[in-house]
């Protein structure tokens, strides 16, 4: 894979939604934002060592019978390490997710007093942040006399961690009010002179002290005399006025709750706020991320992927459409592999589309193909949508990769029905290789099966230690990077050079996905305290409607916010609400436990569906960052129409037959 969460330039002039918008530059900026990337390359590697002491476990626990007892929370300290420190290194390269529709509207005067905005609300998000995990990580580390007395885990082994844990979110924050002061100062730069901006600045910092001294001493603002609908409606507002100005999607969700904390319970209430950070990256479950992503960092840093799609050119024989089918199925092959949706689209951009191009295939069945085929890593387990589902609604994720592999088929056979139905009645849609190209001689297929079996068998050893019980999803991840390294040094390309780019690129992406996890975790949790799933949940319930229509209004709810807001945020801002509403309803004959698997699976669907659909489209993103210049966004989005209708027909499918997902389990 090119990575796992790609980075594409976004189009001031085309696009809505951008991962690396424009930048300040500056010389204090680069050698700070420089600085800090640096440090990544020394922080990523604790992701390889939490893989091996993951797997130094496995052997202790399944070969000599001897497990141990300090590897879980040592790895759970590890990772959230690198979850926490992921914010900054993200936010110096930049690499966040926006959406831009009035961002790149407007004039380049505008965008530049949108950046001093933007970064002046980053600054305040980091500023309370840092007063928060301050007041968090004292109360920890220090006991109600003031000795120093570091929290300890409880266990049996009982390591400070979580003390520790809490520090090191402290420093994360902290280093990013720093890097957002530098900030601030590089945008007003850009649009002031130099010694103006820097008394602007200074106004800014003090301003926001004192802001800070008067509410800490303050109680709540009143906000709780509104009410919770009107609540609601103004956390809602909020965050969908703020999204469409180019502010990471991290960091909108994070300030409102921050805000809405402070206006609601006061600010001694604002250690909650990093209480629901804590909480969210040390979860175990969260453990499979990292090591799902580096296995995906690996495959693309070696040439294992490539080998792949070339192996199965190989196969694709004289059939119309047949490359498309084929890159189809190298797509699946591929998600079942590492389980990150985005990377493969960019990978299959650079190898796949060129060459049916090139075949003369119609561009449209190209785009379309590349994208659909690289979203189906929302479906195919070991998909990171199901973990996290998994995590939120506290269904077995074994159970729903199993449920998700027969709807994850159907899906794949679906895309590759209609490309031969179009390429059979119209053949130049999708021209067969030609009888020379076809002649494959009897090595070389030998070779390319041998590329196949190399991938096969780093899927085999995931996902069937995952089905046969023999480890838990962590554990298979970790087995999964093993066998990746292991096959890689095979093939000759295993050195230090390569592990260091995987390390980096496993943290910057961790860094994008975890922070907009940790943003959405923190307002649900606020949301969850002023009595928010209460009201929503009874406002469902009292709708006095069947509970198929029940969940088609919460699919309608899904589809919607899939048009502007990434997967994990929409998982952590809705699953807390719809689960419990779905496990009870009376739904074809299914039980509690049931409903959760059946309803992850719809999720899972319809976030396949926002990966595809504009305005934010993150695959149409993905693949302009990588498609030929004279392919344009508009262009990508008509392509992926058709697709994106198959997979709106699968879902109502799944919703009309819950037995097409539950019968593997039954």
């Amino acid at each position: 894979m090119s990575s796992p969460v790609p980075e594409p330039a976004a189009s001031s002039s085309s696009g809505s939604i951008g991962i690396t918008p424009q930048r300040n530059e500056g010389v204090i900026r680069n050698v700070l934002d420089a600085w800090i990337n640096r440090s990544g390359y020394v922080i990523g590697w604790l992701i390889f060592v939490a893989m091996v002491i993951t797997f130094y476990e496995v052997i202790l626990r399944y070969i000599f019978n001897a497990p141990t007892y300090w590897v879980h929370e040592t790895t759970t300290f590890l990772v959230a390490c690198i979850f926490a420190l992921g914010g900054p290194i993200v936010l110096a390269s930049d690499r966040h997710i926006r959406v831009r529709v009035v961002y790149d509207l407007v004039p380049a005067h505008v965008r530049h007093w949108l950046d001093v905005f933007n970064t002046i609300v980053t600054l305040i998000f980091a500023i309370g942040m840092t007063y928060a995990a301050y007041e968090l990580f004292i109360r920890s580390a220090f006991n109600p006399v003031g000795d120093l007395q570091l929290e300890r885990s409880g266990t049996s082994w009982n390591p400070p961690f979580p003390s520790l844990t809490k520090g090191v979110i402290l420093v994360a924050v902290a280093i990013m009010t720093v890097q957002s002061v530098v900030h601030v100062a590089q945008a007003l730069a850009a649009v002031l002179p130099r010694v103006a901006a820097g008394i602007l600045v200074a106004a800014i910092c003090a301003g926001a002290l004192w802001a800070a001294s008067e509410l800490i001493g303050a109680g709540a603002l009143g906000l709780r005399d509104i009410g919770i609908a009107n609540g609601t409606y103004i956390l809602i507002g909020a965050i969908f006025i703020l999204l469409p100005t180019g502010m990471p999607l991290a960091f909108i969700t994070g300030l409102v709750a921050l805000a809405v904390t402070l206006g609601w319970f006061g600010a001694s209430a604002l250690t909650l706020v990093t209480s629901n950070a804590f909480g969210f990256i040390t979860t175990y479950a969260l453990v499979a991320v990292p090591m799902f992503v580096f296995m995906a960092s690996l495959l693309d840093q070696s040439g294992i992927a490539r080998d792949l799609f070339s192996a199965m050119r190989i196969f694709a024989g004289r059939l119309p459409g047949g490359v498309a089918v084929q890159t189809l199925v190298v797509a699946f092959f591929m998600a079942a592999m590492s389980g990150i949706i985005g990377g493969e689209i960019v990978l299959l951009g650079m190898l796949a589309l060129p060459q049916m191009l090139r075949l003369g295939y119609d561009r449209n069945i190209g785009i379309g193909v590349v994208c659909a085929g690289g979203s189906l890593g929302t479906m195919v387990p070991p998909s990171i949508v199901l973990i996290i589902y998994g995590l939120q609604a506290s269904a077995p994720i074994t159970d729903l990769f199993v449920a998700a592999l027969t709807p994850a088929v159907i899906l794949m056979l679906s895309y590759m029905a209609y490309v031969l139905f179009r390429c059979i009645r119209n053949p130049s849609l999708g021209p067969p290789l030609s009888a020379e190209e076809a002649k494959i001689p009897a090595a070389e297929r030998l070779r390319a099966a041998w590329a196949i079996i190399q991938p096969g068998a780093i899927a085999v050893i995931v996902l069937g230690s995952i089905y046969g019980g023999v480890a838990s999803v962590t554990e298979a991840a970790s087995m999964g990077v093993v066998a990746t390294l292991a096959v890689i040094a095979m093939r000759g390309e295993l050195s230090l050079v390569l592990l260091q780019r995987a390390v980096v690129q496993t943290l910057n992406t961790c860094g994008m996905i975890i922070w907009i996890g940790i943003g959405a975790a923190i307002l649900v949790g606020v949301y969850n305290l002023m009595g928010g799933t209460r009201f929503v949940s009874a406002a469902i319930l009292g709708m006095d409607a069947s509970p198929i229509i029940i969940i088609l209004l919460m699919m309608a709810i899904l589809l919607v916010l899939g048009l502007f807001l990434d997967w994990i945020g929409i998982a952590l801002l809705t699953l807390p609400i719809f689960v419990p509403i779905v496990v009870q309803l009376e739904i074809g004959g299914l039980d509690a436990d049931q409903l959760r698997v059946w309803f992850g699976v719809l999720f899972a669907v319809n976030m396949q569906v926002s990966f595809l659909s504009p305005p934010f489209g993150p695959a149409a993103f993905y693949l302009k960052g990588v498609a030929p210049p004279e392919i344009s966004l508009t262009d990508i989005f008509r392509a992926l129409l058709p697709f994106i209708a198959i997979q709106i027909c699968v879902l109502a499918l799944l919703l009309s037959f819950p037995s097409l997902t539950m019968w593997i389990l039954d």
